[in-house]
Protein backbone atom coordinates (compact mmCIF):
# COMPACT_ATOMS: atom_id res chain seq x y z
CA UNK A 1 0.00 0.00 0.00
CA UNK A 2 1.04 3.22 -1.03
CA UNK A 3 1.94 5.89 2.13
CA UNK A 4 -0.44 8.99 1.67
CA UNK A 5 2.70 11.20 -0.27
CA UNK A 6 2.47 8.98 -2.99
CA UNK A 7 -1.07 8.31 -2.67
CA UNK A 8 -1.84 12.24 -2.98
CA UNK A 9 0.71 12.18 -6.39
CA UNK A 10 -1.20 9.42 -7.76
CA UNK A 11 -4.64 11.44 -7.63
CA UNK A 12 -3.15 14.18 -9.29
CA UNK A 13 -2.14 11.48 -12.16
CA UNK A 14 -4.40 12.50 -15.93
CA UNK A 15 -2.34 10.66 -18.90
CA UNK A 16 -1.37 7.32 -19.76
CA UNK A 17 2.23 6.82 -19.79
CA UNK A 18 4.29 8.25 -16.52
CA UNK A 19 7.53 9.00 -15.53
CA UNK A 20 8.35 8.31 -12.02
CA UNK A 21 11.73 10.31 -11.49
CA UNK A 22 13.82 8.90 -8.80
CA UNK A 23 11.36 6.13 -8.95
CA UNK A 24 13.51 3.89 -6.25
CA UNK A 25 11.59 1.03 -5.64
CA UNK A 26 8.49 2.04 -8.19
CA UNK A 27 6.02 1.57 -5.45
CA UNK A 28 3.97 4.90 -7.30
CA UNK A 29 4.44 2.97 -10.50
CA UNK A 30 3.46 -0.84 -9.54
CA UNK A 31 0.07 0.49 -8.15
CA UNK A 32 -0.54 3.23 -11.38
CA UNK A 33 -0.18 0.29 -13.40
CA UNK A 34 -1.89 -2.72 -11.33
CA UNK A 35 -5.16 -0.42 -10.88
CA UNK A 36 -4.99 0.22 -14.72
CA UNK A 37 -5.12 3.95 -13.77
CA UNK A 38 -2.45 4.42 -16.84
CA UNK A 39 -1.35 2.22 -19.83
CA UNK A 40 2.78 2.33 -19.64
CA UNK A 41 5.36 3.57 -17.08
CA UNK A 42 8.43 4.62 -17.16
CA UNK A 43 10.73 4.38 -14.30
CA UNK A 44 14.48 6.32 -13.97
CA UNK A 45 16.72 6.86 -10.85
CA UNK A 46 20.30 8.33 -10.70
CA UNK A 47 21.40 5.14 -9.53
CA UNK A 48 21.61 1.74 -10.64
CA UNK A 49 20.96 0.03 -7.35
CA UNK A 50 17.52 1.47 -7.01
CA UNK A 51 16.67 0.89 -10.32
CA UNK A 52 16.79 -2.70 -10.01
CA UNK A 53 15.11 -3.04 -7.42
CA UNK A 54 12.17 -1.48 -9.28
CA UNK A 55 12.73 -3.47 -12.20
CA UNK A 56 12.08 -6.55 -9.32
CA UNK A 57 9.14 -4.94 -8.03
CA UNK A 58 7.76 -4.53 -11.19
CA UNK A 59 8.81 -7.79 -12.40
CA UNK A 60 6.70 -8.91 -8.73
CA UNK A 61 3.70 -7.36 -10.14
CA UNK A 62 3.92 -8.73 -13.83
CA UNK A 63 3.99 -5.09 -15.53
CA UNK A 64 7.55 -5.60 -16.57
CA UNK A 65 5.98 -5.46 -20.60
CA UNK A 66 4.61 -1.80 -19.63
CA UNK A 67 7.48 -0.22 -17.97
CA UNK A 68 10.47 1.11 -19.50
CA UNK A 69 13.34 1.49 -16.91
CA UNK A 70 16.53 4.56 -17.67
CA UNK A 71 19.87 5.07 -15.72
CA UNK A 72 19.41 9.15 -15.59
CA UNK A 73 20.10 12.07 -14.04
CA UNK A 74 16.54 13.34 -13.71
CA UNK A 75 14.51 13.35 -17.37
CA UNK A 76 18.87 14.10 -18.82
CA UNK A 77 18.79 10.86 -20.56
CA UNK A 78 14.66 9.89 -20.56
CA UNK A 79 13.50 10.35 -24.17
CA UNK A 80 10.15 11.79 -24.57
CA UNK A 81 8.64 8.67 -25.45
CA UNK A 82 4.72 10.12 -25.41
CA UNK A 83 4.75 11.27 -22.15
CA UNK A 84 1.66 12.28 -20.48
CA UNK A 85 2.75 12.91 -16.84
CA UNK A 86 6.07 13.36 -14.77
CA UNK A 87 6.10 12.82 -11.13
CA UNK A 88 9.15 14.08 -9.28
CA UNK A 89 8.44 12.75 -5.27
CA UNK A 90 10.77 12.73 -2.29
CA UNK A 91 13.55 15.31 -3.56
CA UNK A 92 14.06 19.02 -2.13
CA UNK A 93 12.90 22.19 -4.13
CA UNK A 94 16.62 22.75 -5.49
CA UNK A 95 16.76 19.60 -7.11
CA UNK A 96 13.16 19.51 -8.46
CA UNK A 97 14.61 22.71 -9.90
CA UNK A 98 17.80 21.28 -11.32
CA UNK A 99 16.32 17.95 -12.78
CA UNK A 100 13.07 20.67 -14.82
CA UNK A 101 16.06 22.95 -15.91
CA UNK A 102 17.93 20.04 -17.42
CA UNK A 103 15.32 18.29 -18.87
CA UNK A 104 16.17 16.50 -22.03
CA UNK A 105 12.59 17.31 -23.97
CA UNK A 106 9.91 20.51 -23.38
CA UNK A 107 7.40 19.94 -20.44
CA UNK A 108 5.22 21.55 -22.48
CA UNK A 109 1.57 19.96 -22.46
CA UNK A 110 2.21 17.58 -19.73
CA UNK A 111 1.02 17.27 -16.29
CA UNK A 112 4.13 18.09 -13.78
CA UNK A 113 3.38 16.31 -10.63
CA UNK A 114 5.80 17.82 -7.40
CA UNK A 115 6.11 16.64 -4.27
CA UNK A 116 9.46 18.62 -2.28
CA UNK A 117 10.73 17.05 0.69
CA UNK A 118 12.14 20.64 1.80
CA UNK A 119 12.60 24.16 0.25
CA UNK A 120 9.06 24.34 -1.60
CA UNK A 121 8.51 27.73 -2.07
CA UNK A 122 11.78 27.82 -3.88
CA UNK A 123 10.52 25.47 -6.36
CA UNK A 124 7.12 27.91 -6.34
CA UNK A 125 8.93 30.71 -7.20
CA UNK A 126 10.96 28.99 -9.81
CA UNK A 127 7.95 27.64 -11.43
CA UNK A 128 6.35 30.94 -11.37
CA UNK A 129 9.17 32.76 -12.79
CA UNK A 130 9.55 30.08 -15.71
CA UNK A 131 5.82 30.39 -16.71
CA UNK A 132 4.50 27.71 -15.30
CA UNK A 133 0.90 27.51 -12.97
CA UNK A 134 0.49 25.51 -10.33
CA UNK A 135 -3.20 24.16 -11.32
CA UNK A 136 -4.02 22.36 -7.47
CA UNK A 137 -1.80 22.09 -4.26
CA UNK A 138 -2.69 20.05 -0.98
CA UNK A 139 -0.93 19.80 2.35
CA UNK A 140 0.06 15.86 3.24
CA UNK A 141 0.48 14.92 6.78
CA UNK A 142 2.94 12.31 7.55
CA UNK A 143 4.01 10.84 10.53
CA UNK A 144 4.89 14.42 12.26
CA UNK A 145 5.89 16.14 9.18
CA UNK A 146 3.71 17.97 7.06
CA UNK A 147 4.29 17.79 3.07
CA UNK A 148 3.46 19.88 -0.36
CA UNK A 149 1.79 17.94 -3.35
CA UNK A 150 1.12 19.98 -6.05
CA UNK A 151 -0.11 19.46 -9.53
CA UNK A 152 1.61 22.19 -12.24
CA UNK A 153 0.81 23.08 -15.89
CA UNK A 154 3.31 24.78 -18.44
CA UNK A 155 1.16 27.84 -19.36
CA UNK A 156 4.30 29.98 -20.49
CA UNK A 157 2.96 33.13 -18.15
CA UNK A 158 5.86 34.42 -16.42
CA UNK A 159 5.59 36.37 -13.38
CA UNK A 160 6.65 37.58 -9.72
CA UNK A 161 4.31 35.58 -7.47
CA UNK A 162 3.02 36.90 -4.36
CA UNK A 163 5.12 36.35 -1.12
CA UNK A 164 2.00 34.38 0.14
CA UNK A 165 2.03 32.26 -3.15
CA UNK A 166 5.44 31.35 -2.48
CA UNK A 167 5.10 29.60 0.75
CA UNK A 168 1.90 28.50 1.08
CA UNK A 169 1.18 27.85 -2.68
CA UNK A 170 -2.34 26.87 -4.05
CA UNK A 171 -3.55 24.94 -0.53
CA UNK A 172 -6.89 26.10 0.67
CA UNK A 173 -6.41 27.84 4.07
CA UNK A 174 -9.77 26.34 5.07
CA UNK A 175 -8.36 22.65 5.15
CA UNK A 176 -6.77 22.03 9.22
CA UNK A 177 -4.04 20.41 7.87
CA UNK A 178 -3.30 23.12 5.12
CA UNK A 179 -3.54 26.05 8.15
CA UNK A 180 -1.04 23.82 10.09
CA UNK A 181 1.25 23.51 7.35
CA UNK A 182 1.06 27.67 6.75
CA UNK A 183 1.66 27.83 10.57
CA UNK A 184 4.68 25.66 10.37
CA UNK A 185 6.33 27.94 7.59
CA UNK A 186 6.02 31.14 9.44
CA UNK A 187 7.37 29.39 12.55
CA UNK A 188 10.59 28.09 10.45
CA UNK A 189 10.66 31.20 8.81
CA UNK A 190 11.08 32.99 12.32
CA UNK A 191 13.98 30.35 13.09
CA UNK A 192 15.71 30.94 9.73
CA UNK A 193 18.59 32.78 9.54
CA UNK A 194 18.32 35.94 7.03
CA UNK A 195 20.81 38.58 6.37
CA UNK A 196 18.21 41.19 6.03
CA UNK A 197 16.06 41.40 9.30
CA UNK A 198 13.95 43.62 7.55
CA UNK A 199 13.11 41.26 5.04
CA UNK A 200 12.41 38.53 6.49
CA UNK A 201 10.22 40.65 8.84
CA UNK A 202 8.28 41.85 6.47
CA UNK A 203 7.89 38.51 4.89
CA UNK A 204 6.21 37.01 7.73
CA UNK A 205 3.82 39.90 8.78
CA UNK A 206 2.40 38.85 5.68
CA UNK A 207 1.79 35.63 5.69
CA UNK A 208 0.40 36.26 8.92
CA UNK A 209 -1.59 38.60 7.93
CA UNK A 210 -3.06 35.92 5.18
CA UNK A 211 -3.39 33.71 7.85
CA UNK A 212 -5.52 35.84 10.27
CA UNK A 213 -7.71 37.22 7.39
CA UNK A 214 -8.28 33.19 6.22
CA UNK A 215 -8.71 32.56 10.23
CA UNK A 216 -11.52 35.55 10.28
CA UNK A 217 -13.39 34.09 7.56
CA UNK A 218 -13.40 30.53 8.61
CA UNK A 219 -15.02 32.35 12.68
CA UNK A 220 -17.50 33.98 10.27
CA UNK A 221 -18.43 31.25 8.53
CA UNK A 222 -17.67 32.78 4.70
Amino acid sequence: MLNDRLLACAEYVRGDVVCDVGTDHAQLLVYLLQKNLIQKAIACDIKEKPLQAARKNISQAGQQERTEFFLSDGLQNVPEKNITDIVIAGMGGEMIVHILENSSFSLEHKTLIFQPMSKAEILRKWLYLHGFEIMQEKCIPDKQFLYAVMQVKKTNIFRNPEIEEIYFGKMNLHFPESEAYAKRVIQQLKKANFHETAERSAIIQQLERKLHENSTRNLSGN
